[in-house]
């Protein structure tokens, strides 16, 4: 193939070169419409990317945490909630399309063409203040080890070798890992299917339908309630969590 590429005149090269941009080029192009579909415009972010200059005042910190990853989970909220909707379009009409067998699989609901509301009440956002609030606790502020190198920002297990990191205290006899994701965006992603398919979270679940149900939004405080099975410490992690809204409700919700 050298030989054959010596061969030809400078401007045979250069078309040969434009062709293999153009190819790239076109590759690329195709993956960026695939990651703004994938994550709703905002492109993929990674943990490492999350860098604190040294001595950094705690406010600032906090400030450019929350402002890291709340659009990261306000994208994958909306995604959610575009799916709410269009299980509600489907109910109005009295239409039963394949889709909703392989979105109730994923919020773990034996689909038979009868639970709705039983899928409705696990395919809901989770609030913003809460996830900040359980991903900054649970990363150590997206500064720990699990966070910087498998991107995982809530410390979700996985049960399959050699599908994330492996724990240095991991107890004997023990075979979980801690997950590794290809991006913060699908950490959030697997987060919020946990919470809204879990039977653990059931709990949780039951206190935001109650409160759709009423007309109202369940807030962050509220929903932490459901929360006892998420960490050994149960009440005592629900009222950390709790604090850390508290503290930072603020810069949670405002940007810039």
């Amino acid at each position: 193939m050298n030989q054959q590429l010596s061969n030809l005149t400078g401007k045979q090269r250069a078309i040969i070169g434009l062709a293999a941009v153009a190819g790239a080029l076109a590759i690329f192009a195709s993956y960026k419409i695939h990651e703004n579909l994938d994550t709703n415009g905002i492109g993929y972010r990674y943990a490492d990317d999350l860098v604190f200059s040294d001595n950094i005042p705690v406010v600032e910190k906090k400030k450019q945490y929350f402002d890291f990853m709340r659009p990261i989970v306000e994208a994958e909220n909306a995604k959610v909630l575009e799916t709410r909707h269009e299980i509600l379009k489907a109910r109005e009409a009295g239409k039963n399309p394949r889709w909703l067998t392989d979105t109730a699989k994923i919020y773990g609901v034996e689909w038979t063409g009868d639970e709705w509301d039983q899928l409705l009440g696990r395919v809901d956002e989770v609030p913003l203040t809460l996830v900040l609030a359980q991903s900054a606790n649970e990363s150590s502020w997206g500064q720990s080890k699990f966070a910087q190198l498998g991107n995982n920002m809530f410390g979700q297990w996985c049960f399959t070798e050699g599908c994330g990191i492996v724990p240095a205290r991991r107890d004997a006899g023990k075979n979980h890992e801690v997950a590794a994701f290809s991006s913060v965006n699908h950490s959030v992603r697997a987060y919020l299917e946990n919470i809204n398919s879990t039977r653990a979270y059931s709990k949780l679940r039951a206190i935001r339908s109650k409160a759709r149900k009423s007309g109202r939004t369940a807030s962050g405080t509220e929903l932490a309630a459901g929360l006892l099975s998420y960490s050994e410490r149960r009440g005592e992690y629900v009222e950390e969590i709790r604090a850390m809204i508290w503290v930072n409700k603020e810069l949670m919700v405002s940007p810039g």
